[in-house]
């Protein structure tokens, strides 16, 4: 695809620049989750003809409990495997305008993190939600908690809407901090929303459903497989959610969906199970930790600075904050595009505003095929040294 055919003004949105790197050849802009199921799964696909017999003779609501027992088991949740209160759509965008229809009618005043993917800010719109922004810097530490209320307090709010782990920034709120946090929208009678669809990726789990049903506050979770395993875009979201917002939010599932596919579930399932059997971090962490430290090596001694903060999580993606002002990350990203190569801009997961100056940072993902990965990443290292030396060279001509 030939990007010079595509105006500024024609690419208002993230979504807009995955579908380019979609069509593009070296396409590093969206975090689905694109790499070789045989890295950590070998053999895997054999399987599928097994679940698809067994999906035909299996209950959709028996599918639903054992997806969700499963995945319970895996991120080590006694308190969802026990919970009642849960649905499964087809994807967390799916999961997420589901809650945002829900937010709308009782809650629709919310606070939401910044910087973040901006499709969670346009379908909260869409849907009739009034939102203000909270800096993804009062979630680094628990140190922050008395700021953090404080800026709360100062804010006239219903709904706190958290990414956690939050992308691009790599921020891992930590389980003492998540008490703090629940406890203080219990109080507030707030609703706690939660954002969690690259939990796989965080270091440590815990039980945040646990510190929620304990706080007794009003919450939603939405979970994701999208982000995590190879299935060619087959996928499913969980949501599970409080008992006071169950009546009305399960009303609206049932207007949109009748339910998820079983083999989906099923297959999920067993992905699930081998997961935990094979171990989170040989499965998923490591994996992706071989591309992120191919990536740095090569990125190294270019005007482009990795930013994201892999202390808590190893998230398959990196955010790159260019050393220079003198161009903003349109330029760039523009740039390397006509070159066939496709990253993310990253001033529109700045939701808030993002024509603010200057932006000059991008996002990479790393869940592709290795070989292609690795050839993606030669060419965006060209690319850039070639971007830096045409800019280097046309200031030279002006400063002549």
């Amino acid at each position: 695809m030939d990007f010079t055919f595509v105006g500024r003004d024609m690419l208002n949105q993230l979504t807009d620049y995955e579908i380019l790197g979609l069509r593009g050849g070296h396409n590093l802009s969206d975090g689905h989750a694109y790499h070789d199921i045989h890295e950590s799964f070998p053999g895997f696909p054999s399987q599928l003809q097994d679940i698809w017999q067994e999906s035909e003779s299996t209950k959709v609501n028996i599918a639903e409990l054992r997806f969700k027992a499963s995945f319970a088991k895996l991120i080590g949740s006694e308190v969802l495997e026990s919970l009642t209160h849960f649905k499964v759509s087809p994807t967390a965008s799916n999961s997420i305008d589901l809650v945002a229809a829900y937010l709308a009618i009782k809650s629709p005043r919310i606070v939401l993190v910044s910087p973040t993917f901006d499709n969670l800010a346009l379908l909260l719109q869409r849907r009739g939600c009034d939102l203000q922004l909270i800096e993804d810097s009062y979630f680094r530490t628990a140190d922050n908690a008395l700021r953090l209320f404080t800026k709360l307090d100062s804010l006239n709010f219903d709904t706190l809407f958290l990414v956690n782990p939050n992308n691009p920034t790599g921020t891992v709120i930590k389980e003492q901090y998540m008490q703090q946090i629940a406890g203080y929208c219990a109080e507030r009678k707030k609703a706690l929303v939660l954002d969690t669809t690259f939990r796989l990726y965080a270091n440590r789990l815990y039980d945040d459903r646990a510190i929620l049903e304990r706080s007794g506050c009003e919450y939603f979770i939405i979970e994701d497989t999208g982000k995590t395993w190879p299935t060619h875009d087959m996928k499913a979201s969980l949501i599970s959610y409080s008992e006071r917002s169950a009546r009305l939010f399960e009303i609206i599932y049932d207007e949109v969906y009748l339910c998820h596919s079983r083999f989906t579930m099923l297959t999920f399932e067993r992905l699930f199970d081998q997961t935990l059997k094979q171990g989170i971090s040989k499965s998923i962490h490591d994996p992706v930790n071989f591309r992120h430290s191919f990536l740095l090596s090569r990125m190294k001694n270019t005007i482009a600075l990795p930013t994201t903060d892999r202390r808590s999580a190893s998230l398959p993606l990196e955010w790159f904050q260019v050393e220079s002002t003198k161009y903003s990350d349109l330029d760039i990203v523009e740039y390397l595009a006509t070159k066939d190569v496709h990253v993310l801009p990253g001033r529109f997961f700045y939701w808030e505003s993002n024509s603010t100056p200057p932006c000059t940072a991008f996002r990479v993902s790393l869940s592709r095929v290795n070989s292609r990965f690795q050839k993606s990443v030669e060419h965006l290292h060209s690319a850039l040294v070639e971007f830096e030396s045409e800019h280097r060279m046309e200031s030279e001509n002006v400063l002549s």
